[in-house]
């Protein structure tokens, strides 16, 4: 049977492992549904038309994933 033997971290090591926690913490929390929010703004009646075609032609372009998710979580 082999033994465990731990991993030494030193501290620069751990301190990018933290700032890596922090950045995927700020993708999760922060960016995506800012991103969302934007899109969903970009599809209502309120926005600009050159925002709103720039959107929805971004969408078409990829398969329709924007509307789709819109309308799954507002239905």
């Amino acid at each position: 049977m082999q033994h465990y033997i731990p991993k030494y971290v030193s501290p620069k090591q751990a301190a990018e492992n933290r700032a890596r926690w922090w950045r995927r913490l700020f993708w999760t929390l922060v960016a995506l549904p800012l991103l969302f929010v934007f899109f969903a703004y970009g599809y209502s009646d309120q926005a600009p038309a050159g925002l709103r075609s720039a959107i929805i032609s971004f969408d078409r372009a990829l398969g329709y994933p924007i509307a789709w998710l819109i309308s799954t979580i507002l239905d």
